[in-house]
Formats: structure tokens, sequence, C-alpha cells
């Protein structure tokens, strides 16, 4: 069934509900047995709904917080044979996963939210709705678009049960749970809003289309990650911090051979710059997603928060999004042990201020850190520049301008942001924590001196 006819299906199923409710009893019902919509579980299954009616109705009874009528519209559901109800539900499910891919969403993406905003049941099922959606594109897909089928791999939405079974047989526990379930992760896929497309999705793939281009050369992550792990590791901080911004320099460097090598191509035989999503959780995700920016900004990349999401999608090339998201991800790391470290804090009162402390410490450690990955990133352009015959600075100036336009493009109307930090110590802590190297590096020059 097109989309636009599932709509249209959906908005008779709401507009039939709405008359029953105004009639105080359900269509086709003696009112002598039930006495109007509150009824309904006590019904008969094979009433006026069809099984795909009647999930849609307990999503929008769900999405309306009518928790009672989802009961009872799922205990109908339960008592109608099983095989109809699971295949018309578990299509419902597909096509709509297949509408989310085209407006934008991604596996990750869908997964990411439902872990958010529901529970571990609803999750697993989401996963499985979504491997037994990826069976129409799973062989073009590995072709055209890897980038997406290792979304469905890092997720775990694999198809591992008999081909001849429906995907809602496989979550466990009895039937009704599995159809509650169904009807809340409905309910919250069918409110999700349209995202700028990042990618083609599975609909426009073709087998003819080119292949993602590779992000960092295996060599160059391999020894950067390696760098962030020992910053990880360390005890001292003036270590962790040398480490971090020495992997920088590596992938500052990747990023001025790259840029060099694509500067000859024709505008055609170029790169683009792509998005990606990346989660920025609670708690501080104000704080998280001012770090990440500054950090993306290090790398020649813009990001754009969506709050309500809990993602920032960043933009630039490849192997600079490799290089924004290690760094992000370690220096979360990093930076949740020396919080750690730190503990509780009260005010003079005896009151906590813990969460402020944090807060403070985790905008200044990113404000600090901003700055020293850029200072990084510039010492390497000015002795790449020296080296090579070529003004490499306007270069590197163009990526970043594609890269900005595209987050334009799909953000026209996205501002700025500014998180508080409102705890003195928290934020002298965390500009201390990220200017420690430095400090480390002026204090053996004095010594040096001496």
């Amino acid at each position: 069934m097109g989309k636009n006819n599932r709509q249209r299906r959906a908005a008779k199923v709401r507009k039939r509900a709405q008359a029953q409710r105004s009639s105080g009893q359900p269509r086709g019902h003696d009112s002598r047995t039930h006495s109007g919509f509150h009824s309904w579980g006590s019904a008969p299954a094979d009433l006026s709904f069809s099984p795909r009616e009647l999930f849609l109705l307990a999503v929008w009874e769900r999405q309306s917080g009518s928790a009672e009528r989802v009961a009872q519209a799922v205990t109908r559901l339960a008592s109608a044979p099983p095989d109809r109800v699971g295949e018309e539900v578990a299509e419902c499910m597909e096509s709509h996963i297949a509408d989310l891919w085209e407006h934008g969403w991604q596996p990750a993406d869908v997964d990411r939210i439902v872990l958010q905003r529901l529970g571990v049941d609803e999750a697993r099922l989401a996963r499985l709705a979504i491997a037994s959606q990826s069976r129409h594109y799973e062989a073009l897909g590995r072709q055209v678009q890897p980038g997406w089928m290792a979304q469905l791999e890092r997720i775990g939405a694999r198809r591992d049960w008999p081909a001849d079974e429906l995907f809602l047989r496989q979550l466990g526990g009895s039937w009704p749970e599995t159809l509650a379930a169904a009807v809340a992760l409905m309910a919250l896929l069918t409110s999700l809003p349209r995202l700028p497309h990042l990618v083609d999705p599975p609909g426009r793939w073709r087998a003819s289309a080119p292949a993602e281009v590779p992000p960092l050369p295996p060599a160059i992550f391999g020894k950067v990650r390696a760098l962030l792990a020992k910053a990880e590791s360390t005890t001292f901080d003036a270590e962790a911090e040398a480490l971090t911004a020495k992997a920088q320099e590596l992938m500052a460097r990747h990023r001025i051979d790259r840029a060099l090598l694509e500067h000859d191509l024709q505008e055609a035989s170029r790169l683009r710059p792509v998005g990606r999503r990346i989660a920025v959780d609670d708690p501080y995700a104000e704080a998280k997603a001012l770090m990440l920016d500054e950090i993306a900004t290090a790398n020649g990349c813009h990001a754009v928060w969506s709050k309500s999401l809990g993602f920032t999608t960043v933009f630039g090339f490849a192997d600079e999004l490799d290089a924004a998201e290690e760094l992000f991800t370690s220096l979360l790391v990093q930076a949740t042990v020396a919080l750690r470290r730190e503990g509780s804090k009260v005010d003079r009162h005896g009151r906590s201020r813990t969460t402020r402390f944090r807060r403070s410490f985790l905008v200044a450690f990113g404000v600090r850190i901003g700055r020293r990955l850029r200072a990084t990133v510039a010492a390497t352009v000015t002795a790449a520049d020296a080296e090579t015959p070529l003004a490499l600075v306007p270069i590197l100036a163009e990526r970043d301008a594609a890269a900005k336009q595209a987050a334009s493009a799909a953000f026209p109307e996205a501002g700025q942001f500014s998180p508080a930090a409102t705890d003195g110590e928290g934020w002298y802590a965390g500009t201390l924590f990220g200017d420690l190297a430095d400090l480390g590096i002026d204090a053996i020059e004095s010594e040096r001196a001496a």
C-alpha cells in the first residue's frame, strides 16, 4: 500500500473511533451487551475493525495518552487469529520504517531514539523490524551503501530466524506483551519528524551508484586510536593532553595530505562533504554538544545540535568526520574520569552543587580543549605549508566552506547556543584540566632555562 493510502486509511480509522466515542458505542454493537467504546476488552475480536485498523487505532490512542483504550485494543488484537494479526502488524511496521528512511532517518538514528524514549523490549523489536525490512535491499546495499549496512550490523539488526516466521514472534514473552510493545514502538515512530537526508535512502539506491569513499586509512586510524587509548588510560592529566594533541596532529596531517591530493582533480571528481549524526546524551547534553562543536570546528567540520532528538549532525569530509568523532568519544571518557576524581560538591550551606559544578566543568573543558586543538591544527598547517609549493590555507578554507554550506543547506534555520556555566570552581577546574599539557610544557621549559 502506498504511503498516501496508508495515511488516508489511518485517518479513516481515527474518524471512525471518534464517531464511535460520540455515539457512545462501537459501530455495529448491541447496546444491551456493550456500553460503548470502553467495553472493547470484552468485545469479540472480529468487530468492524481489521487487525491493521485496530493496531493503528491502538497507536493513535497511545499517542493520545489513553492507556485504558490502548489496553482494550491490545486485548482485542491478542484474541484475534495470531497469524493474521502478526502479518498485518508486521506489514504495517515495515511499511512505516520504509517511510522513515525516505524521511531522512537511518538505522542507527531509530535505534538510538527508541532506546532513549522507550525500553529494551521496544528497542529489540525495532531492530527485528528493521532487520526484516532490510531484506528488500540487503544485497544491493552491500554493493552501493556499505555504511548503511554496517549500521545494521552495529545495532544488531540481523535476520537470524527462519524465513517463514514473523519477526514479531522473535521478541519472546507473551503475545499481548509483544503487541503492546509494537503499539508503543509504532506510536513513537509515527511521531518522529522529518530529518535532512545525509545519504540516499534504500528506495533511491541504484546498482550503478558509486561506492562510498573510504574514511581514514586503517594504518593512520590505528595509530590515532592507540594514542587516544593511552590518553584514556593514563593517570597523568598532562600526558593525556599531550597524547590527545598528538592524535589531533596525525589527523590534521592526513587531512592536509587528502586536500592536496584532491586539489588538482576536476570539480566533478572531487569528494563532497557528507553528514553524520553523533549521539549527544544526557546528563549535561548541552555542554557535551558544545564540546563536540569545538572539536568539529578544529577539524574543519560544522556541527548542528538537535536537542530534542539527542544527537548532533556534523558535516565535513569522511576522514574529518572520523577525526571529530574519535576525539569526541575519547575526550568524553577523559572528562568523565576527571569528574569522578573531583567527586561531589556542596555549597557553604551544605546543599549539593554537583550538577552545576559538572556542567560548568564540561563547558570550560570544551572551550579550552577547542582552543588547544585549533592551535595544534594551526601549527601542523604552518609546518606543512612550508613544505609544499601550493598555498595550503586557501585549499583548506575551500573545504571548510564546503562543509559549512552543506550544514546550512540541511539546517537553514539553525541558530547558536551558549551553555551556561554557573559554578566558578567547576569552570576553573575544567579550564585547568583542558590546559594541563600546556602547563606541563611550560614547567619543563622553565627548568631548562634555569
